[in-house]
């Protein structure tokens, strides 16, 4: 229930026609308005021809599994919705001191209250009332007084769709809750009952499945005693105890005589202490007559004791009604009649009450009158009165139906409809009732101007469109406490009648329109009667669905998403999400697992380990919603090539949805102050983008057991001469010049060589070239001032150019020692200032590499070049300067020196150092070897 739901009994008091006027126009007109103008009426609508009352009748039980609360509400507790499990498991031990017993109360029963002492009290079972959790009085007593009732009047129907020991499975559930909660002394005499679990406010905060209904919501218990009456509750609760021992008495004469003892007792004790159950303010009624000859009037049936009509319908001298039926009739001077333009409903059972005395006492022609007219004027004339004179009639919306009330318009519907086929099952001649109902019931199933059904799930199997969106929480399934997230419901609300049209035949499907598309226990009961007494009459030859219900789809309950939120050259930062999305049934875990593999080869490689990685947790979730932060364990080696993983660990925290944890790794420098990160190489990284994506690379483990994901392979280590990836080495180069110094006798600038490739690179394979002119110095000098791998391991060497050009007739080649280290993937040198000095001034205006335009941060500048292995990788040369492959003594020509230098280094004679290697790399493919020999040789023969 959505919202405060009282409905005034008094707007039933229509004695006259003019009255009956003001009535309709006052229960409709806030709903009266004209449908959205931008409102089209299906295509077609009329010719709808799908009206199958066993399919109706079968699924509307289901909806009662949805609705069933305690631990036999599980599917594994023998529950038939797979998608609902156990839930407020707490309503059986239930504080004393959270209930709304007095303490001298309490102190004076307390041996009957809580006969084993524990100070609680097992008040388990029932229904939950609507799309809510609580278990209100009046709608749930009701509710299973008129099951039963239209189970009572049509059980053949049951029998013949095989739903019958269903129905009684339904029935003995309210039943069962009803006797565990009424406390009789030991004279038989009632003392109190528990009516009401749950506290309205407080439920309706909370907007998800019961199976993880919040702790801290509290769920009290309401109390009918000599001390707070609850007179029209407890009626229409022994009325239901009624209907159970008519329809138990021959399959369990036990139990339906105890049925019938409580009924006695909590009759008396309505009839004794009168008085309104207050509900919370929720259900609340104006008065008890109603429910007290409800109640009274199955008394009858069940013993034959007249006494119990006398209390209805008794007199005093003067003929005006001493019984309850002084509150509609108060005299009879003028006439001795009423007019029930109202319904059979949750707050009103008069319409019922006369039906039922009209069957027993069918000579009583008042009682008759009154069950009669009630369902002529709710049919809008499609069942005329008796009465010719009499054009009093409810005005049906554009497409017939007779909308009562707009909040929950289909509940009064069929309730008008039942009422109809049980007055037609006793006067069999009145065939314009059922034809009315069986017109109203075509409308609900689909032949209507929305062009779908509002009873849910109803043509599944046919392909055809029904309500989508009941406001109704356990199906919708939201793990965020919104009706708008899911948009759609998880689960289908099987057989649930949906709120309905209002009086323009518009209707709203939105789990938020709670007026047009809540559900509820008083919703369906009324239309189950009314789906059998249709089946009994008209649907010879329908079948209900095989093998309902069906096996919902199956999905992943566990899994992890990930996303990048920060990356730089020395680090990562990944956002975990784990998800528990387990909705067959939803339940809390507490043995949430994830693992997060990563590989550190690119450390390895330059001589570092995994304690050169710092690990950090930079955001848990559940430290924000204030509960024990996460347990995390590692780094633990998975294997010998680099591969390590960290455990994220949730056990002992209960977890439903998704928890979100940020974390960090962060690579030490090397010796060398050099970075060697590189997440590419990360299991758990892989395809990880800056958005929030499944991942199988995170494996999820529940209670140890992995139940999502794959791990990481078990990589073997590599030869680490030997590198997998053959991409070409790729580097880039950003330069600053530095300040002119005041005697023009220095150079000064500033280079930052970077990796830009996929393989590393040996620093000593590097060499950079700065282009410029002498200015006719000749005693020039090279310094590095700062390099982060060391300006010892940093060396410069100034060549002459054989053929200058314009703006260079020299370069600086700046090297590096073999002890330098790797640059990894994505790592740089970091920014170098160096200087080449000389004894005269430098004009750096001519000079190729100078660019006075940098001199405030590094960039671009494609005037320096660099090289590995001798082969340009950056820049732009202004002459030609490379190397003779062969010339292995760099003499400029290929002849037999080189050959005999090559052979010698190759026996061990001689070393060559690193720039002869590279000429001496004949091939160039990157190695020195024989067969480098056999190429010059093949050379030096041609010639």
């Amino acid at each position: 229930m959505s919202n405060k739901h009282k409905f005034i009994k008094s707007l039933s008091l229509i004695l006259t026609a003019s009255v009956i006027a003001v009535q309709l126009f006052t229960a409709g007109a806030a709903y009266a308005e004209a449908p959205p103008a931008t409102f089209t009426p299906a295509e077609n609508w009329e010719s709808y021809n799908y009206f199958n009352f066993a399919e109706a009748l079968q699924k509307s039980l289901y909806f009662y599994d949805a609705e069933k609360c305690g631990a036999e509400a599980g599917y594994d507790k023998g529950g038939r919705l797979e998608w609902r499990g156990s839930c407020h498991e707490g309503d059986e031990k239930i504080p004393l001191s959270n209930t709304s017993l007095s303490k001298a109360f309490i102190d004076k029963y307390r041996d009957i209250l809580d006969p084993d002492g524990d100070g609680t009290m097992d008040l388990h079972g029932g229904f939950h009332d609507a799309g809510d959790h609580v278990r209100f009085g009046l709608p749930q007593s009701y509710t299973a007084g008129t099951l039963g009732w239209g189970f009572y009047e049509f059980r053949d129907a049951y029998k013949a769709i095989g739903e019958e020991e269903h129905m009684l499975e339904i029935l003995r559930y309210f039943t069962d809750t009803f006797l565990r909660c009424s406390f009789l002394d030991k004279n038989g005499n009632m003392i109190a009952f528990c009516y009401m679990v749950g506290e309205g406010d407080a439920d309706h905060c909370y907007w998800g499945p019961p199976e993880l209904y919040p702790d801290n919501i509290p769920r009290p218990a309401d109390f009918a005693t000599a001390e707070t009456p609850g007179s029209d509750v407890c009626a229409s609760t022994a009325a239901t105890l009624c209907t159970s021992y008519l329809i138990f008495k021959d399959s369990d004469p036990q139990y339906a005589q105890k049925c019938l003892t409580v009924a006695k007792a909590m009759y008396d004790f309505a009839k004794k202490y009168r008085g309104l159950a207050k509900g919370d303010g929720y259900y609340t009624s104006d008065y008890d007559e109603d429910e007290l000859a409800w109640a009274a009037a199955w008394l009858y049936q069940c013993t034959g004791n007249m006494n119990y009509i006398k209390d209805i319908d008794s007199v005093d001298e003067k003929g005006n009604y001493t019984g309850y039926m002084k509150r509609i009739i108060p005299e009879t001077y003028n006439t001795n009649t009423w007019y029930n333009s109202w319904v059979h409903c949750w707050d009103a059972v008069w319409g019922g009450t006369f039906l039922k005395l009209n069957e027993l006492l069918p000579e009583n022609e008042l009682f008759d009158f009154i069950a009669r007219w009630n369902v002529e004027y709710l049919s809008g004339g499609m069942a005329k009165h008796k009465d010719p004179n009499d054009k009093n009639y409810a005005k049906p919306s554009p497409a017939g139906y007779t909308m009562i009330n707009g909040w929950g318009s289909a509940r009064y519907n069929t309730a008008a409809q039942l009422s109809a086929l049980v007055y037609m099952k006793n006067h069999p001649d009145r065939t314009d009732f059922g034809a009315w109902a069986k017109n109203q019931m075509e409308y609900l199933m689909g032949r209507n101007p929305m062009g779908y059904s509002y009873i849910v799930g109803y043509g599944y199997e046919q392909g055809l469109p029904s309500v989508q969106h009941p406001h109704h929480r356990a199906a919708h399934g939201s793990k965020t406490n919104s009706m708008n997230d899911p948009v759609e419901h998880r689960h289908i609300l099987w057989g649930a009648l949906a709120g309905g049209p209002d009086v323009t035949d518009y209707h709203i499907d939105s789990t938020t329109e709670y007026a047009y598309n809540e559900v509820a226990v008083d919703y369906n009961a009324a239309f189950v009667g009314a789906c059998a007494g249709l089946y009994k009459y008209y649907g010879q030859g329908q079948k209900p669905i095989a093998n309902f219900p069906p096996k919902e789809a199956r999905t992943d309950d566990y899994y992890c998403e990930a996303r990048v939120e920060r990356e730089t050259k020395d680090s990562t930062q990944i956002v975990l999400r784990v998800h528990n999305e387990s909705s067959q049934p939803p339940h809390y875990e507490t043995g949430l697992m994830v693992k997060y593999f990563f590989n550190i080869n690119e450390l390895l490689e330059n001589g570092q380990s995994i304690d050169d990685v710092i690990f950090a947790i930079e955001y848990d979730e559940q430290i924000s919603m204030q509960q024990e932060p996460i347990t995390y364990r590692g780094p633990f080696k998975w294997d010998d090539a680099g591969t390590y993983y960290y455990e994220f660990d949730w056990s002992g925290r209960k977890i439903y949805g998704d928890r979100e944890l940020q974390i960090s790794f962060r690579a030490k420098q090397d010796s060398n102050y050099l970075t060697h990160w590189d997440s590419s190489n990360d299991y758990s990284r892989k395809n990880v983008t800056g958005t929030y994506a499944v991942t199988k690379n995170v494996p999820v483990y529940l209670n140890g057991v992995l139940v999502y994901g794959e791990e990481a392979p078990k990589l073997e280590p590599q030869d680490p001469h030997e590198n997998p990836d053959t991409s070409p080495a790729a580097i880039g180069v950003t330069y600053k010049c530095g300040a002119i110094d005041p005697s023009k006798n220095t150079i000064r600038a500033a280079i930052n060589i970077k990796n830009t490739g996929s393989v590393p690179v040996n620093l000593s394979d590097i060499k950079v070239r700065y282009w410029f002119t002498r200015d006719g110095n000749s005693d020039n000098s090279f310094t590095c001032e700062y390099a982060v791998c060391g300006t010892d391991k940093v060396m410069g060497k100034i060549n002459s150019i054989s053929n200058p050009v314009t703006g260079a007739d020299s370069y600086c080649e700046i090297s590096f020692a073999d002890s330098a280290g790797k640059l990894a993937p994505g790592a740089s040198t970091g920014n170098m200032p160096f200087r080449i000095e000389s004894t005269a001034a430098y004009d750096q205006t001519n000079d190729y590499s100078y660019n006075s335009k940098m001199a405030s941060e590094f960039g671009d500048n494609n005037k320096i070049s660099a090289y590995v292995k001798g082969e340009l990788k950056y820049g732009t040369e202004p002459v030609t300067t490379g190397y003779l492959a062969g010339d292995v003594d760099g003499s400029g020509t290929i002849d037999a020196i080189d050959y005999a230098l090559l052979k010698s280094y190759m026996l061990g004679g001689i070393q060559l150092d690193s720039e002869a290697l590279i000429r001496a790399d004949a091939n160039k493919d990157g190695a020195v070897n024989v067969i480098d020999l056999a190429v010059i040789k093949k050379y030096l023969l041609e010639q």
